[in-house]
């Protein structure tokens, strides 16, 4: 009698509690594009998996998320005849204060009856929501997704246009400042006589080139004639020895006479073997050879004198060369340091404009992207809605208590 009396009452009790009903949804939020470049990221995957789920799920359940809910007039109605609807038992109209369903009670509720869950190692969620009445809790999950999806598309938007105004007002900084740039580099060039130093420079070392090749020719030259002439003074006048010096056997008139020299000799000897000393012919011969020889000493004194002469412009066409190389390598320091100044200003200017460029395409971008913008939550599972609520459960704490008070009351007869 104690058992079913105690059942009985558990089984009445229960049937005055509030009903409670649960939605469930399933979410997932596709992660931000990243491309691995690194292989500490490729093990540190899961981490940011974990991290990036974790801050997904507290924007969730953030104010934020949850403030555009109650400021949305419709939903707010459609919260209050929700709840307007609900019925309650007498017993509960009397010990209990109705309570006006504004937008702090609304966002309390919100608060308090949502939770998150997340499937591990993935990006899948679980949503759910417990409420008096079925169409509460699915009215309370759809529209805390949609918010979150909205905040998530705002957010992206507010950012993106933030960035868009700081890069705006950069372009227009980087305007000034390449106008600036400019500007200096027309002064520097102005006061510098500055139209195109690049080939200026250029035809500058080319005649430096020239300058120091003629400059090494004529040392050559110089050194040979030097070495020339100092043969001849060893030789001393013996003209088989000079004639021994490539540059005087070489030559046209002293070549000619020597080889009428030896044909002359030639002569001579042919000229013996049939004459005596006293022919005509032979004497002839001989005065020619005398002649041929002063013509060749004669000659020989003249390339000598050349030599000597070729010698002292040699020496004075290499010192003024020096002083042309000198000058000219001057004149390109010169150039060079204005140069080097101008190219300053060039590559701030150059600078000034790819940055320019730079962040134009960022503002193409960011205007795009603000055009673009779509929430990367994605819905597995709408929001169900619940037909049999979660509790209470009269059957089941019926049959419950009546099995425990049993046990007990046995147990207290037996004692």
């Amino acid at each position: 009698f104690l058992t079913l009396l105690v059942s009985t009452l558990v089984y009445t009790i229960s049937l005055n509690l509030e009903k409670r009903y649960k939605s469930e949804a399933t979410i997932v939020i596709s992660p931000d594009e990243n491309k691995i470049v690194d292989i500490e990221e490729v093990y540190s995957i899961n981490t940011n998996r974990q991290s990036r789920v974790n801050n997904r799920i507290a924007i969730l359940k953030s104010d934020e998320v949850l403030e555009f809910i109650v400021d949305d007039e419709k939903k707010q109605l459609e919260f209050e005849r929700l709840y307007s609807n609900i019925e309650t038992s007498f017993l509960r109209r009397i010990l209990r204060k109705s309570k006006q369903v504004d937008k702090d009670y609304i966002k309390k509720i919100l608060r308090e009856n949502f939770t998150v869950s997340n499937i591990p190692r993935s990006d899948v969620l679980q949503l759910t929501f417990i409420s008096k009445d079925p169409k509460i809790s699915q009215l309370a999950l759809k529209s805390i997704i949609n918010s979150y999806q909205r905040y998530e598309v705002d957010s992206k938007i507010q950012i993106t246009t933030y960035a868009n105004e700081k890069i705006t007002s950069r372009l227009k900084e980087l305007v000034t400042q390449i106008d600036d740039a400019e500007k200096k580099l027309s002064n520097y060039k102005r006061e510098n006589n500055l139209v195109d130093t690049g080939n200026v420079k250029e035809l500058k070392i080319k005649e430096i080139e020239s300058i120091s090749k003629r400059i090494i020719d004529a040392k050559k030259d110089f050194q040979k004639n030097q070495n020339d002439l100092l043969s001849i003074k060893v030789a001393d006048g013996d003209i088989d020895a000079m004639l021994a010096i490539e540059d005087l056997s070489k030559k046209k008139t002293i070549s000619s006479i020597n080889d009428d020299l030896s044909a002359n000799d030639s002569q001579i000897n042919s000229l013996s073997l049939i004459y005596t000393d006293a022919h005509p012919k032979l004497i002839k011969a001989h005065d020619l050879k005398k002649n041929l020889k002063d013509q060749l000493k004669k000659e020989i004194n003249i390339s000598i004198e050349q030599k000597a002469f070729e010698l002292s412009n040699l020496d004075s066409f290499i010192k003024l060369s020096d002083q042309e190389l000198k000058k000219a390598t001057d004149e390109l320091r010169v150039i060079e340091e204005k140069e080097s100044g101008m190219m300053k200003y060039s590559r701030e200017v150059e600078s000034s404009k790819k940055l320019y460029e730079s962040f134009l395409q960022r503002v193409k971008e960011t205007n795009e992207a603000q055009n673009l913008q779509v929430s990367q939550l994605k819905i597995i599972e709408t929001p169900s809605l619940a037909l049999d609520p979660i509790s209470p459960k009269p059957g089941r704490n019926f049959i419950f208590s009546l099995m425990m008070s049993f046990m007990l009351f046995y147990g207290l007869v037996y004692y």
